[in-house]
C-alpha cells in the first residue's frame, strides 16, 4: 500500500499555487463532488445547511480543478490565465 497525502488545501491556497483567480476556481468547482476531491469543512457550531462553509481540496482535488479550469479556458469560457503583470494585488 502507498502513502496517501491526508494534507488538504483551502481555495485561496490552491489560487495561488495554480496562479489562478480564486473566482474562477470558485465557478469551476461547481462541477465537483467529494468525490473527486473538494470537500467543505465547518467552522461554526452548530452546523446547519445555512451555515457557510470551507471549501478544501485533495491533491486529486487539486489535479482535477485544474482540469476543469483548463476545459474552460480551452473552451473560451474562462479569461486566460493571469500573468504575474496583469494579476491583481492581493489586499
Amino acid at each position: 500500500m502507498g502513502y496517501r497525502n491526508s494534507a488538504l488545501y483551502t481555495l485561496k491556497y490552491v489560487a495561488e499555487m495554480l496562479g489562478e483567480e480564486e473566482e474562477l476556481l470558485r465557478d469551476c468547482l461547481i462541477e465537483m463532488f467529494s468525490e473527486d476531491g473538494c470537500l467543505s469543512a465547518y467552522d461554526d457550531y452548530p452546523a446547519t445547511e445555512l451555515s457557510e462553509t470551507i471549501v478544501v481540496f485533495t491533491e486529486d482535488g487539486i489535479d482535477n480543478l485544474r482540469h476543469i479550469a483548463d476545459e474552460r479556458r480551452a473552451a473560451g469560457h474562462a479569461p486566460p490565465k493571469p500573468t504575474a503583470e496583469n494579476r491583481r494585488p492581493k489586499s
